[in-house]
């Protein structure tokens, strides 16, 4: 393999992971519908959401994906390997 930037063949392979959060609802529910149904349930529902707030955290779904990564070890350069 050679360095697209500056042609050399010292290059370095390694596997990169890239870990994100998944947010659970997207910006249309929040403009429709989530603004309102917080608020209801706030509402109505103020201790056991207070205790859920405190101690029970959200749960968002991570998501990992993996990538190949090439890295010349003269330049600096790295890009993905296809």
């Amino acid at each position: 393999m050679i360095c697209p930037k500056c042609k050399s063949d010292n290059i370095t392979i390694q596997a990169v992971t890239e870990v994100k959060e998944k947010a659970k609802h997207g910006v249309i529910w929040w403009l429709f519908i989530g603004w309102w149904w917080e608020m209801i349930l706030w509402i109505f529902l103020f201790l056991p959401r207070l205790i859920i707030a405190i101690f029970g955290g959200r749960r968002k779904k991570i998501v990992s994906t993996t990538k190949t990564m090439a890295i010349c070890q003269n330049c600096g350069n790295k890009w993905e390997v296809k």
